[in-house]
Formats: C-alpha cells, structure tokens, sequence
C-alpha cells in the first residue's frame, strides 16, 4: 500500500498545531512538556537539528538589518519512505508532529532571549533616539547607573522608573494591573521571595508587591540581570508575531521519485523585536 501525502501532511499538521500549544517557553507563554528521546529518530532529529541552525543564521541576518520590523522565513524538508515506517520499532513516527512543534516552540524563544540578551542585555538598538532599548541616558532612563543586588530597594527603583516615563504627548505610560519581574535561574529565589504573599505579624514585614508583581524564570537570562515589565497589553516593549494566518509551522508533502515515501516540509515564518522602551526597566545585576 502505497503512502498518501495528504493525509500524513493533515495528521503531522495536527500534532505540530497540539504540540506548540501545549509547549510553553516563558517568552510565548507556552507551558514546556517533556521530550522523549527515541534512538530510531536520532538521524532525522539530528537533520532537523541542522535546520535550526540555518534558522538562527538567517535570523539574525534579518536582526542586523532592522531589529524594529523582524520577519523570517525557512523551509526544511524531511524524507519519510514506507521502508521506515514498517522498521519503526519503537514509534518514533507517531511523535514526529510533536517534536517539530515542540523545537519550533523552543526556537521561538530561544531567538526571542537572543534579541533581549544582545549587547550585554541593553537590547538592539532601535531607530528613535538611536539608542539600545535599555540605557542610562535621558533618552531612555530605564536603566540602573550601577548594578545592584535584586532586593525591594531596587525593585522599588526600576517600578517608579517606569511609572515615571511619558507618552508622546506627555501622558503617564499605563503599566497595567500586574508587572511581571523577569530573572534568570541566580535569582529565582529573591524574586520569589519579594513577590509571593506571605502571612506577616505585622505590617512592616508584609510583602507589599504580592499581587502586583508576577515572578518569571527563565534560564536564558544570564548572570545576575533582572528586568522589570510593565503588563505586556498596557506598555509593551518587546512582541513577536506570524504571518497572517500562519500561527503555525505549515506542513507540506512531496511524493519522492523513484520511492515509495514523501517528501515533508515544514515551512514557518516568525518575527520578534523591541517596539518601545517606556514600558521596561533593567538591572545589570552585581
């Protein structure tokens, strides 16, 4: 029985849709499940591999040329035969889609924290003001002088910073209903502890952030930085996007010639970027 391209490439388009929802970087808010290691895919995983590599090329030529309008797009074919899927033993296949959209979901934020890291974690430098997102001068003013240590003191800081900066026409930024502290895995502790509720025997030892600041790890964030975020819909600095319409890794399948086996192309189109710098404050850290 010969394979049908049509209905691998509407089966593998589901799983890939499945597994991008259910993986969760922090940057796209995806929630991470973990991946199985299957020694009969280990040649094709290692072909996919390649590709990320090439994508993170192209991507960041595309950074270099105007990090305020990012958009890339790349094409990686897999060849699947009937011969492979009758010797596939251990199911490697059925996990296919998954694992594409699982990478895919991870690329995603790993290019995403690529951006927010460049220059020392200043960011790309944008087109007004000619400046990096985060700096110390008076065109920005969203960064600490020196770096300090993660406490309430600081954290006080870098949150009236941002409550200070101003609209083009001179009205306070909106900050929204909750900020969100990001740090990377040095600082998972005070950051926690300077934003969960705690039970307090008097008030000068409440946490007075509880509620108003949610606590985000993530392990690309290097070193000891932190950074403050105003709510993401309210001031938002950094976003990422799709093409209209693909929000997902477009699956396409090819018969090969001479074979009986397709052909699989997984085509994805993403782009990051800063758009503002009011609604965000850094620290270098110590």
């Amino acid at each position: 029985m010969a394979l049908d391209p049509a209905w691998l490439a509407r089966g593998t388009a589901r799983m890939v849709r499945h597994a991008m929802q259910t993986t969760e970087p922090t940057m796209t808010k995806r929630e991470a499940n973990q991946q199985r290691s299957l020694e009969a895919f280990l040649a094709k995983k290692a072909e996919f591999d390649a590709l990320l590599t090439e994508l993170q090329q192209a991507s960041d030529d595309h950074f270099g040329a105007d990090p305020e309008a990012v958009l890339w797009g790349e094409t990686a074919w897999l060849r699947v035969t009937r011969q492979m899927l009758v010797n596939d033993d251990l199911g490697a296949f059925t996990d296919f889609g998954a694992m594409i959209g699982r990478r895919i979901a991870d690329f995603e934020n790993a290019i995403a924290y690529a951006v927010l890291n460049a220059a020392n974690g200043d960011g790309p430098t944008l087109v007004t003001g000619n400046a990096p997102v985060f700096s110390t001068g008076a065109a920005r003013a969203n960064k600490a002088a020196a770096g300090s240590a993660l406490d309430i003191t600081s954290l006080a800081a870098g949150r009236a910073a941002i409550m200070r900066q101003r609209s083009l026409d001179g009205i306070p930024i909106a900050i929204g209903e909750h900020m969100r502290l990001l740090v990377g895995p040095n600082l998972e502790m005070p950051a926690r502890q300077l934003t969960v509720p705690v039970a307090a025997d008097q008030v000068s030892r409440e946490n007075i952030y509880a509620g108003m600041i949610e606590p985000i790890v993530e392990p690309l964030i290097p070193a000891n930085r932190w950074y403050l975020f105003a709510h993401q819909q309210a001031s938002p600095v950094y976003v990422y996007g799709y093409l209209d319409g693909a929000e997902a890794p477009r699956i396409g399948t090819n018969p090969i010639q001479g074979v009986d086996g397709i052909e699989i192309s997984v085509l994805f189109d993403f782009g990051v970027g800063a758009i503002d710098w009011r609604g965000g404050w850094f620290n270098p850290g110590t």
